[in-house]
């Protein structure tokens, strides 16, 4: 019995031991971004926010994302320059639409404080509808 539990206790260690071993030189996955998280959360989302973005304006059929435009900043809430309300951060993706080469519009979405992704429930336009630099309408 006693030369059992020694064996036992011995295989549990080199288990163990080897576990660890691999952890130092075993291969080792580089961490995704935030903003890799939150592109890949959008692209899941993509369609949700293509049907916000056409609700917006009748004339706009199709909806084409740059998704390297993403971009994470904190805003303060302000009435005419002073600050009010807590800070939030928030997600603005660009787009074009109708494959017009020189159309552009921004969307914004709030950070949710407690998962870090982006609230689809909290979308919204972030520049009018613009082709060339003029307003489509």
């Amino acid at each position: 019995m006693n030369k059992l539990f020694n064996i036992i206790l011995g295989l549990g260690f080199l288990l163990i031991l080897g576990a660890g071993i691999y952890q130092l030189i075993g291969p080792s996955l580089p961490p995704i971004s935030t903003r890799d998280k939150q592109i890949a959360y959008l692209k899941e989302h993509e369609q949700e926010m293509t049907d916000y973005v056409k609700s917006q304006n009748p004339k706009v059929e199709s909806v084409q994302w740059d998704w390297e435009s993403i971009e994470q900043r904190e805003i303060q809430p302000n009435a005419g320059g002073i600050p009010t309300g807590k800070k939030y951060k928030e997600v603005t993706i660009k787009g074009v639409f109708n494959n017009i080469e020189r159309s552009n519009f921004r969307v914004g979405l709030k950070v949710s404080p407690t998962t870090g992704y982006p609230e689809m429930e909290n979308i919204y336009l972030k520049s009018p509808f613009r082709v060339g630099g003029r307003l489509y309408e």
